[in-house]
């Protein structure tokens, strides 16, 4: 994923959190709202309660792939999107997160409901 549309300030993450609204799953909880930026941002939280170095970088390069995906979906929506990692996120494989990521969005309204029924 393109670093424009990743995100990084600790600032940005606190903003998120803060004013944003939230989704959860069994795996993963989805926080968004506005920003000032013209694009999608996303950044992800990963506690070390999840697991040790090796599974959170394993659980970040799942995800930006996943949302890699959804970018185009998405379009150019001003929002920055944090996405936290519960424990049980460290079993699950590329398809499972896939699925919540999905699911998530359209939960959240981010995406149409029939946007992703053409995926594989």
């Amino acid at each position: 994923m393109q670093s424009q549309h990743r995100l990084k300030d600790s600032r940005d993450f606190r903003r998120v959190f803060r004013k944003g609204k939230s989704f959860a799953s069994g795996r993963l909880v989805l926080y968004y709202c506005d920003n000032r930026v013209a694009r999608v941002r996303v950044g992800f939280s990963i506690s070390r309660k999840v697991g040790k170095a090796v599974v959170r970088n394993r659980l970040k390069r799942l995800l930006r792939a996943i949302f890699q995906r959804w970018l185009d979906e998405l379009g150019d929506q001003p929002l920055d999107i944090v996405v936290v990692c519960r424990a049980n996120a460290a079993d699950a494989d590329f398809h499972d997160l896939e699925r919540e990521v999905e699911r998530l969005l359209k939960k959240a309204k981010l995406l149409p409901q029939e946007a992703g029924d053409e995926r594989p």
